[in-house]
């Protein structure tokens, strides 16, 4: 008998794995990327309304250093106006980068020490008016303009100008 013969229930196991495995990897990695290269982002005005996930928001404020920063960082403290309607869902993760830069910071809200009472954290998918805080930790080097984004449906960006 033969080593292919003796081996042929084990080389087609393996065979089977390997093209699951291929399979898996397309399905759960290449195939999201493709889908969420195709963005369209809106630059939206101060004091402009903007609907988001169902949600109407408007941008109502940035503070520098509002809240206590590690050494060599600082806070970037973001207010937006925000009600929900019968359409409202939950946001996905807010971002702040660099206008002309390539440095992306995503909110650190839960490592900074901001009171629970200070703002949602998030859009909530409620009817009702609120403010959502979105709490930044920058380099000290960072001085801006900065770009804040909110990721909305089926690729839409939400873009604000966030200025000292």
């Amino acid at each position: 008998m033969t080593w292919w013969r003796r081996q042929r229930v084990a080389l087609t196991a393996l065979a089977v794995v390997a093209v699951t495995a291929v399979g898996v990897h397309v399905w759960l990695d290449v195939i999201p990327s493709l889908q969420t290269q195709a963005q369209t982002i809106t630059n939206v005005a101060e004091g402009e309304n903007v609907q988001v996930a169902g949600q109407t928001m408007s941008f109502r404020s940035a503070r520098w250093d509002e809240f206590e920063a590690p050494d060599g960082m600082r806070t970037v403290s973001v207010r937006l106006n925000a009600g929900g309607g019968d359409e409202a869902t939950w946001c996905r993760d807010f971002t702040l980068a660099e206008a002309h830069g390539d440095r992306v910071w995503l909110d650190a809200r839960s490592a900074v020490d901001v009171p629970y009472d200070a703002g949602e954290a998030s859009c909530r998918d409620e009817s009702f008016a609120y403010e959502i805080l979105a709490v930044f930790l920058v380099p000290e080097d960072a001085v801006g303009p900065f770009h804040f984004d909110i990721p909305g449906e089926l690729g839409e960006v939400t873009r604000f100008t966030v200025e000292k």
